[in-house]
């Protein structure tokens, strides 16, 4: 391959050149991405009467049966709930963190650090520690109560129907330093001269952020969104380690429920398991691509 020095400053490549540059990472692409996503298709049409058998073909028959299964809408109607959360709890109060730290204040670097912390923790330890802080006798979150009630005890992760709520606000708590760096690198993207002209104008600091801080952070927003759209549908660790399914299935979300339906002793169901990876693969692109396609406001 000969490539001069003055092509590459000028930005000229052949298409051969280009394809020998980008080989080793679509190598790795195809292995690791398209063939697991491509395996996963094919086993969705596939169905196991015993994991020491072969697979027999069953054409539509597991997506027809997700249709009746109760606990794949309803694990699907619970990522929604994650989903809606991130982008209308999760976002804004990142946004509002990245706004205050924006301003030089007392301690700014050590807010800044101690906001991103939780992204570095293992997410293991995260399930623990708030575990902890959930139990129902000794837990900090129970003890902080029993200040004004005394005779309070409460089984945080255990009661039916809220169980989920709880496990989402460790969600925020992980992930919302995340979303304030991604905020704050797009603050520091702004002229200073758009915030004196402004204020020259008298210009409220309300108005400043209405007028000039959030129309110029709308890609940072979108990437923001389009991040949390991905990992809302894709949440497991966290939510499997902190009980996701068990013993009942009021915390079940889409990935945790591949993970019993495909490899849970009990069932083995690899076909149908595979099915709701796919669905849940293709609800990610009918959400994300559209995101990406919009074009941005040029104005």
């Amino acid at each position: 391959m000969n490539i001069s020095s003055q092509s590459i400053r000028q930005g000229r490549f052949r298409f051969s050149d280009v394809c020998l540059f980008l080989a080793p990472a679509m190598l790795l692409y195809a292995v690791f991405v398209l063939t697991p996503v491509g395996k996963s298709i094919q086993n969705s049409f596939l169905y196991w009467s015993s994991p020491l058998l072969e697979p027999e073909f069953c054409g539509l028959r597991n997506f027809r049966e997700l249709f009746g299964d109760p606990v794949f809408w309803l694990a699907l109607r619970n990522n929604f709930f994650l989903l809606l959360g991130s982008l209308l709890v999760q976002l804004p109060i990142a946004l509002g963190i990245a706004l205050l730290l924006h301003y030089p204040t007392w301690g700014q670097t050590f807010f800044r650090a101690a906001f991103f912390t939780p992204m570095i923790i293992p997410t293991a330890a995260i399930a623990a520690l708030w575990q902890y802080l959930y139990e129902p006798q000794n837990g900090a979150c129970t003890a902080l109560i029993r200040l004004f009630r005394a005779d309070f005890t409460y089984a945080w992760l255990a009661t039916p129907g809220t169980s989920l709520l709880w496990i989402f606000v460790t969600i925020c708590w992980q992930y919302i330093g995340f979303h304030t760096v991604l905020f704050m690198a797009g603050l520091s993207t702004i002229p200073e001269e758009l915030y004196e002209a402004a204020r020259l104008d008298g210009a409220s600091e309300l108005q400043i952020c209405r007028r000039i801080i959030l129309p110029c952070l709308k890609p940072t927003l979108a990437v923001s969104a389009t991040l949390s759209v991905i990992g809302s549908l894709k949440y497991f660790d966290l939510v499997y380690l902190m009980g996701g399914g068990l013993p009942e299935t009021s915390r079940e979300v889409l990935a945790t429920y591949v993970y019993r339906l495909a490899f849970d002793e009990n069932q083995g169901r690899y076909g149908y398991g595979s099915a709701v990876a796919v669905l849940l693969f293709l609800l990610a692109l009918l959400i994300v691509i559209p995101l990406q396609l919009r074009k941005p406001d040029r104005n």
